[in-house]
């Protein structure tokens, strides 16, 4: 069995560190960048986009997607703490904006499918 030795003190882990007064949110700002960019992406193409069976045009979409990508991509080698979900969402904000058409047809399909789900769970 190994002792640890009297000059090199074992060193705390990082939850049991001290306290810091900055908020959550801060702590995690490519994360969070990358969400608002997710986020943009999606309202831009959202707002641009003609019918609803047609693909958005690809040079709005994918400019967006990218900056989204490359915030995640500084969130993750900053390895900031628990922003994943952050990153994850503002990215698929972002490709569901590249295929909105697809996106949203296929959200049309799941809902009304959840709802005659229900109505069927309801009747028998």
């Amino acid at each position: 069995m190994r002792r640890v030795s009297e000059d090199r003190p074992l060193s705390k882990p990082t939850h049991l560190g001290p306290v810091t007064a900055e908020p959550w949110l801060l702590r995690r700002k490519a994360a969070a960048a990358a969400l608002v960019l997710g986020v943009i992406a999606f309202l831009i193409a959202a707002i641009t986009h003609g019918e609803m069976s047609t693909m958005p045009d690809w040079r709005i979409t994918v400019p967006g997607f990218v900056a989204t990508a490359v915030a995640a991509g500084i969130s993750l080698a900053r390895r900031e703490p628990q922003g994943y979900w952050l990153w994850a969402l503002g990215l698929g904000l972002a490709g569901a904006a590249i295929v909105l058409g697809w996106f949203l047809m296929i959200g049309i399909v799941i809902g009304a499918t959840a709802i005659v789900m229900l109505i069927l769970h309801a009747v028998m």
